[in-house]
């Protein structure tokens, strides 16, 4: 694009060892030269079926079968990833004899250019070296000369649904598996082994997956803006990219303020970096911050590979930096130290800094600035580490999480299920944190997404970059501990809560409501809320049945929580209800003609004709029952009745001792067929009293 509207003088070359050059001719229309080096015959072998257990135990048994063939040459064996890498050379020390003169080596991108060089240096043992695809094309060891191929890589993907990217083991293209084998031809005749059927490898696909397919495309998409190009559908891509991923670098880049329909000023302005748009939109931001010379050296450390060897070095850390730590930080200052003693290899090497990365670092660092010059956007203070994690908040605005608990790393994070804070991260606070690097990867124990790259944010800080984002409200809950409904005030960035405080004036309906739920659950009991409630429910539950064209209410769920709410109204707190009367509100949910009527035809005595009062108890399901001693009685020859004559009193008749000695609904029949038996035993045992 570039060459056909600024730069019609540009020459352009593309070279690749696995590239395919017709499409690359046909968009280019430009023609094809081919150079072919030296390579001895590789005689190559596949498994007789797929293998049924771990890659590394099926790698350490032919690793066996070369040492007995005692084929010449060193070895090099192919794995996916650091573990495997690790338990492949726990499996093939396994296998090699007492005796064997073996030496086993890992390389992978993670070891320090020392560890790289003792694996490809001259070794008087005979070597296996296990590596990941860092040494399928980057580098050429000598001696190899037989290759053990896993037909695995660890391939990172974007998934453009969460917005991370993860690491996933695939198998390999057929393009890779001959760059593989190639390995063990360059300077002698030598063997491949492959870890797959012959079968498997005819349905390989021919080249891998270009990373415009799999990786994050905002970079790309801003580049495309600001060279002109307003309908990427329609621009000539060598490989089409995903229309979700077009879609979704679309949406990060309006979120980053980089574009609104096109680029905006900021959008502008970011473009002129050479950077991601994350890192880029941290450095406009460094301009009103002041910070803009530590956030140039900051943008190279995050955009270059890792200066720090592994397990980070934490000599780097000072007292100071005890709620405002930053992994960047760190790695600041030991570039700082190796850049003044002008990257010393032993003073890096001693210090755990790799010396060839700061250099990369430094390098970085000056065509930043040179970026910024041309911008005209000029260099301004060095600012506080705090300038540069609101910066950082600028740019990575939906990495941020929380940690809420020092036992464990988890965090919380919107859109993410479960999150892990990296082990080697010197972040070890709890509080929100702001990661740069998110990604999920698959290990020996499962998959887990890793937060790297981390600095701990205070919340104040996320306000002031982003208090559009920032969601405040007040939530009643209930507090187990003190009894009491409180506003509780939250903070919460997208679905993430991050701050929480009490408000002792909480809203009396949704306290009302709350306290409600807790006296219906029977959390909370009300005191007053005796056996005469009880009672009084009962008699107007009886006297509906009796009358059921009156249509009292019935005390069900509902005028039950209706009356709650009558009893608590003005409370949040228990203590202010626990002795509140609660039968005055159950009476005065009925009309006080109602009252009266149930008074009338529910009593809760009856007068006895020789003046004694003879109390009645009421049931749902049953008569009602009263109860009055054989003397009280006389002169009543009809049983009492209540409801208005409509309803029989069960009456208990008790003797001298108040106990029962008779239950009968008839009366009259009791005096007549009942009492003269009963009367002779009792007057016997109790000849003080009356008896008639």
């Amino acid at each position: 694009l570039l060459q056909e509207k600024k730069r019609p003088d540009l020459r352009l070359i593309v070279m690749s060892a696995t590239l395919d050059a017709e499409e690359v001719a046909r968009l280019l229309a430009c023609p094809i030269l081919t150079a072919k080096g030296r390579v001895y015959p590789v005689e190559i072998s596949y498994l007789n079926r797929e293998p049924t257990g771990e890659i590394w135990d099926v790698a350490a048994v032919v690793l066996r079968e070369v040492l007995d063939t005692n084929e010449p040459g060193d070895v090099l064996i192919f794995m996916p990833g650091n573990y495997e890498i690790r338990r492949t050379i726990e499996a093939c020390r396994a296998v090699v004899k007492s005796g064997e003169s073996v030496a086993f080596f890992p390389l992978h991108g993670s070891l320090s250019p020392h560890e790289q060089d003792e694996a490809t240096a001259p070794c008087d043992q005979r070597k296996v070296i296990v590596a990941t695809n860092v040494a399928e094309t980057s580098l050429t060891i000598p001696g190899i000369c037989q290759v053990i191929d896993s037909g695995q890589v660890r391939l990172q993907r974007f998934d453009v649904r969460r917005g991370i990217h993860v690491l996933l083991v695939e198998g390999i293209s057929k393009a890779s598996a001959d760059q593989r084998a190639g390995r063990a031809g360059r300077t002698a005749p030598g063997t491949c082994r492959r870890l797959w059927t012959h079968a498997a490898h005819d349905v390989k696909p021919e080249q891998t997956d270009p990373e415009v397919k799999r990786l994050d495309l905002a970079e790309g998409v801003l580049r495309l803006m600001a060279l002109g190009v307003e309908d990427l559908c329609s621009f000539a891509w060598l490989d089409r990219p995903d229309e979700q991923a077009l879609h979704q670098a679309h949406v990060l880049l309006k979120n980053l303020g980089a574009v609104e329909g096109s680029l905006t000023k900021v959008g502008r302005q970011m473009a002129g970096f050479p950077v991601h748009p994350r890192v880029a939109r941290m450095l406009v931001a460094a301009t009103e911050y002041r910070c803009v010379q530590r956030a140039v050296l900051w943008a190279a450390l995050i955009g270059e590979r890792d200066i720090l060897s592994r397990p980070v070095h934490k000599r780097y850390l000072e007292p100071t930096d005890e709620g405002s730590l930053s992994d960047i930080a760190i790695r600041e200052r030991a570039f700082l130290g190796a850049r003044q003693r002008q990257f010393d290899p032993r003073w890096c090497f001693e210090n755990g800094v790799i010396a060839a990365a700061c250099r990369d670092v430094d390098q970085a660092c000056d065509v930043l600035l040179s970026a910024f010059v041309e911008g005209e956007l000029k260099k301004q203070d060095m600012g506080e580490t705090e300038d540069l994690v609101k910066c950082l908040l600028a740019g990575f605005f939906d990495h941020v999480a929380l940690r809420r608990d020092l036992e464990t790393r988890f965090c919380a994070m919107p859109g993410q299920k479960r999150v892990e804070l990296d082990r080697e991260s010197v972040v070890n606070n709890t509080g929100l944190l702001v990661a740069l690097d998110l990604r999920e990867v698959t290990t020996g124990g499962g998959v887990r997404t890793v937060l790297s790259l981390v600095s701990a944010v205070a919340s104040d800080w996320l306000e002031e970059v982003h208090p559009g984002r920032i969601v405040i409200a007040a939530t009643p809950v209930w507090n187990a501990q003190t009894k009491a409904v409180e506003q509780v005030e939250t903070h919460a960035y997208g679905d993430l809560i991050y701050h929480h405080i009490a408000r002792p004036n909480a809203d009396l309906s949704v306290a009302s409501e709350m306290l409600v739920d807790r006296i219906v659950t029977g959390e909370l009991k009300l005191e007053q809320w005796n056996e005469a409630v009880d009672h009084w429910i009962t008699r107007v539950r009886c006297v509906q049945k009796w009358f059921p064209n009156r249509e009292l209410i019935v005390y069900d769920k509902e005028d039950v929580r209706v009356i709650l709410h009558e009893i608590v109204d003005g409370a949040t707190r228990y203590s202010q209800i626990r002795n509140r009367a609660v039968l005055p509100h159950m009476q005065q949910a009925l009309s006080w003609r109602d009252q009266q009527f149930v008074e009338e035809m529910a009593p809760l005595q009856i007068q006895l004709s020789r003046g004694f009062r003879m109390k009645v108890f009421y049931r749902e399901e049953g008569s009602p029952v009263g109860r009055a001693k054989i003397q009280d009685l006389y002169g009543l020859q009809e049983t009492p009745v209540v409801a208005g004559g409509r309803q029989k009193v069960l009456v208990e008749i008790l003797g001298p001792n108040f106990r029962p000695v008779q239950v009968t609904d008839d009366l009259s029949g009791f005096w007549t067929r009942t009492y003269p038996e009963l009367k002779k035993e009792l007057k016997r045992r109790y000849p003080k009293h009356e008896w008639r």
